[in-house]
């Protein structure tokens, strides 16, 4: 697996871990079901060395467009939600429901089709959602809910399989 690219998390997961506050893993367009979020991948280093952490993405931009913009105004950042392009489309990145995983639960690396290659993204967004990803972990771990899902639930968990 590697830092940086996009990731899909299998259904398994998403059964395992459904009272956690994950996003709904599947959505139907146009009659068909497509795998949904797709995550960027991060690795905390002070974690096991088996144990990542996935950043949901959404194409709802407007939706976070607003409670971006609602943070911004109120607190001067906004450290859930950051925006970047994934295939030429803006999407809005989200740390406020990342989420931790291990190997066995991911499905597959996102490919773009027209170079079969693994997608990812800059590194300038790349360093931001880095940043905001340890700020929100290091506070979880000190007893400060920052986020929507039960990260430290799930990471408990898969730290119990290993």
């Amino acid at each position: 697996m590697q830092i940086g690219n996009l990731y899909f998390v299998k259904d398994e997961f998403y059964e395992r871990f459904k009272d956690y506050g994950l996003l709904e893993n599947k959505i139907i367009v146009n009659g068909k079901e497509h795998n949904r979020p797709c995550c960027y991948l991060f690795k905390f280093k002070e974690d096991n060395e088996d144990i990542y952490w996935l950043i949901p993405i959404s194409s709802q931009v407007t939706k976070y467009e607003e409670q971006y913009q609602h943070s911004m105004e109120k607190y001067g950042m906004c450290d859930n939600i950051s925006f970047g392009y994934v295939l030429g489309e803006r999407c809005a990145f989200l740390p406020q429901n990342l989420f931790p995983v291990t190997k066995e639960y991911i499905n597959n690396v996102y490919i773009d089709k027209n170079t079969n290659r693994p997608i990812n993204v800059s590194a300038d967004l790349m360093a931001e959602l880095n940043a905001k990803a340890r700020k929100k972990i290091r506070y979880n771990r000190m007893g400060k809910k920052l986020g929507l899902s039960n990260a430290l639930g799930i990471y408990e968990e898969l730290r119990k399989d290993i």
